[in-house]
């Protein structure tokens, strides 16, 4: 059995790889592979191969809890996350560097799955004393296994809390308030998962900390299907693909960050605001209008089109025909057990849209 010691060093050497690593592709998977064999040995957690991944799901009135097991699962997308740890490791550098008080910085970690991913590489480059971490899942099998993670690599004085909670009825201790405020509980287009509530929940309470990812923002576009890459092609890497895509903007449709969260204060009801669209006219029936997602997690830290599953395309068919006074669609963003963006024909009842 190799020595605890041994895996702690190489765990480190890992991170800091993949905090720097800017070249093929081909070789983040294996760093990022690397590293989730460790977290997976570490968090003792059995994942049958052949059972249904979706077994343990939680739906609550904010939205899907996905279950450990597709939790572990997603941790293997190598872009994601690596920009992500990249993301949170330049603000808790930029946290450090502006604290003027005797404490460490805090970051809350809502939705951390079984390996808290985002968080335990950090504890190998941070020291316990600059960098205290709040563990949060709705989902006590996961926070068992990242305890399990945190002990076999000697990162307990680096986690202040392990919380068993819903992080959208979560009560931030008085004493505890993050500096920083880290989830990613989202799928595609930000759907049926509780990103939107979860942030607005927590920077309610700690409204001075700063959020990772700081934007998810989706545009739509007019897509000419026929030439889109089928095969999932990172936008950053496009350029070596003959096939390129034919994409009409269509312009912003959501953006969640900080300034629109508090901008929401004030509505008590289920539906967000969002912008307004007119469709381009379509050179031909091939273009179909779809969402895309980036996410900005911090500073220059992107994640585009096609790199990650949360940043893959999404088709909003608009049903019926669709005359020029129908192409005008007005979004809104609808908070629920099925969170999603809905888009409706501005001012035509009789002409449908949706997604």
């Amino acid at each position: 059995m190799i020595p605890d010691a041994v895996i702690i060093e190489e765990f480190g050497r890992l991170t800091r790889e993949i905090l720097r690593h800017d070249g093929p592709r081909g070789f983040l998977v294996g760093l990022v592979g690397e590293l989730i064999d460790i977290l997976e040995t570490a968090a003792e957690l059995q994942i049958d191969p052949h059972a249904d991944i979706a077994e343990g799901e939680t739906t609550s009135r904010h939205g899907l809890a996905i279950s450990p097991a597709q939790a572990a699962m997603c941790a293997g997308e190598e872009q994601r996350t690596a920009v992500f740890l990249r993301g949170l490791h330049d603000a808790i550098v930029d946290a450090v560097a502006s604290n003027h008080l005797p404490k460490p910085v805090r970051v809350l970690y809502a939705g951390s799955g079984p390996y808290a991913v985002l968080a335990t590489p950090l504890m190998a480059i941070f020291p316990p004393e600059e960098v205290q971490f709040t563990i949060l899942d709705i989902h006590a099998e996961s926070i068992e296994a990242a305890r399990s993670v945190v002990r076999r690599l000697n990162f307990e004085s680096s986690v202040e809390s392990f919380v068993v909670a819903d992080a959208c009825e979560y009560r931030i201790p008085e004493k505890a308030v993050p500096d920083i405020i880290l989830s990613e509980t989202m799928s595609t287009a930000l759907e049926k998962e509780p990103q939107v509530a979860i942030l607005r929940h927590l920077l309610k309470q700690a409204p001075n900390a700063t959020l990772v990812p700081e934007s998810v923002r989706i545009d739509a576009f007019l897509v000419d299907t026929s030439r889109e890459i089928e095969r999932v092609v990172p936008e950053s890497e496009a350029g070596s693909v003959t096939s390129q895509p034919d994409r009409i903007p269509a312009g912003p449709v959501f953006d969640l960050n900080k300034s629109t969260i508090r901008s929401w204060e004030s509505i008590s009801d289920d539906r967000l605001p969002a912008a307004a669209i007119t469709l381009p006219v379509a050179p031909d029936p091939y273009y179909q209008p779809f969402l895309f997602t980036s996410i900005t997690t911090h500073g220059d830290h992107v994640l585009r089109t096609h790199e990650s599953g949360l940043t893959a395309i999404r088709a909003f068919p608009v049903t019926g025909s669709t005359p020029a006074e129908c192409r005008t669609l007005q979004f809104h963003y609808r908070l629920g057990p099925n969170p999603r963006l809905i888009a409706e024909a501005a001012g035509q009842a009789d002409c449908p849209a949706g997604l």
